[in-house]
């Protein structure tokens, strides 16, 4: 976490609340998690907000921000004139989830001439990185593979990557950010289950039919999650501060022991190569 679609919904909210706003100054709180010098950033107004599967990629004036999530990270945006109430983010059930900004693990804030951007990070796998132009940015993404909406990201090349790949696992393919960008655990599992393939069949025994379902199911759970503003189990945030919605539209991610949506039978949960798996042991057969 996050995957493809919470950074896309944070670049999308991002785009709306930054567009054409300036940097008037920076905190970093934690330098190991900012590379480069913040002061060359000040009084740079952004540009563009884009995304290379899970790293954002904001245009400045004269440089790039680049940022990584990881696992736990968030941008929260919060607008000058906001109220003590405002400045706490929420919306889970559990009050335990909810946390006023700035707190401990509050990184770096940006102040816009409109607002203050925070970077929060539980566990500080995440970063920021000043670069001066766009091929700098390149080694950061040079590997990756197409995104699941680009043309590049054909059946005919879905296959033929699969074809070197036929000693792993289905999971681990869907896995490996060199074949498809931005796929993580959650909407794997989810993309296995609507595709009725168990995730421990190895690529060599998929059928061509498979393979084509699995091609398919691809955009379609990614642009349900995106629907969904993403997934919100415990760090997630949009931009905003608010959680994403996905988990309450979930066949199996998550939910371990309860029914199946559609037959009834409870989810499973194994480890693949280290990596938590859901599934329905009764949709999705092991062979």
């Amino acid at each position: 976490m996050p995957e493809l679609p919470e950074v896309e919904t944070i670049r999308a909210g991002l785009k709306r609340m930054l567009i054409g706003h300036r940097i008037c100054s920076i905190n970093v709180r934690d330098k190991k998690l900012f590379i480069g010098d913040p002061e060359t950033i000040k009084n740079q107004a952004v540009i563009e907000i884009a995304r290379r599967a899970k790293i954002l990629i904001i245009r400045l004036e004269r440089s790039y921000l680049l940022i990584h999530l990881k696992m736990t990270g968030q941008l929260i945006f919060v607008p000058n004139g906001a109220t003590e109430q405002d400045m706490v983010v929420g919306g889970h059930p559990d009050p335990a989830y909810s946390f006023s900004l700035p707190h401990k693990h509050t990184h770096v804030i940006f102040e816009l001439d409109h607002g203050k951007l925070y970077f929060n990070d539980l566990r500080k796998f995440g970063w920021i990185k000043v670069v001066e132009s766009a091929e700098q940015i390149e080694p950061h993404v040079h590997t990756l593979g197409p995104e699941y909406n680009w043309p590049e990201f054909s059946l005919e090349y879905f296959t033929k990557k699969l074809a070197r790949k036929k000693a792993i696992t289905v999971k681990q393919l869907l896995l490996d950010q060199t074949i498809v960008a931005g796929i993580g655990n959650i909407y794997a599992d989810e993309t296995l289950f609507l595709s009725k393939v168990h995730p421990q069949t190895k690529v060599n025994e998929l059928k061509p039919n498979e393979i084509q379902i699995i091609f398919k199911n691809i955009p379609t759970i990614f642009n349900k999650a995106l629907k969904h503003g993403g997934t919100s189990s415990q760090h997630y945030r949009q931009a905003d501060g608010k959680m994403g919605t996905y988990l309450a539209v979930a066949n199996v991610y998550k939910r371990e022991g309860m029914p199946c949506t559609v037959c009834g039978t409870p989810i499973e949960r194994i480890k693949i190569a280290g990596r938590s798996s859901h599934f329905c042991p009764s949709c999705q057969k092991k062979r």
